[in-house]
């Protein structure tokens, strides 16, 4: 049986500067945590969906992503 590959981690920089921890899968799929919001994640279907078209007020909006290290 093959292994499926690791997801990604890294981090999401907010426009504010706090930094969130996420994950990017093989296929595509991210997972961001919200730290401050038990039990709570944005999903999106690839890095540049997730990064893109939020409204004003998002806590995403204007965040970028970064490698850790």
């Amino acid at each position: 049986m093959a292994v499926p590959a690791p997801a990604r981690p890294f981090l999401v920089r907010l426009a504010d500067g706090r930094t969130w921890g996420a994950a990017e899968f093989p296929n595509g799929f991210v997972c961001v945590h919200h730290p401050d919001e038990t039990h709570v994640c944005t999903i999106a279907t690839s890095l540049d969906d997730l990064l893109s078209d939020l409204p004003p007020g998002h806590p995403l909006h204007g965040a970028k992503a970064e490698d850790y290290g």
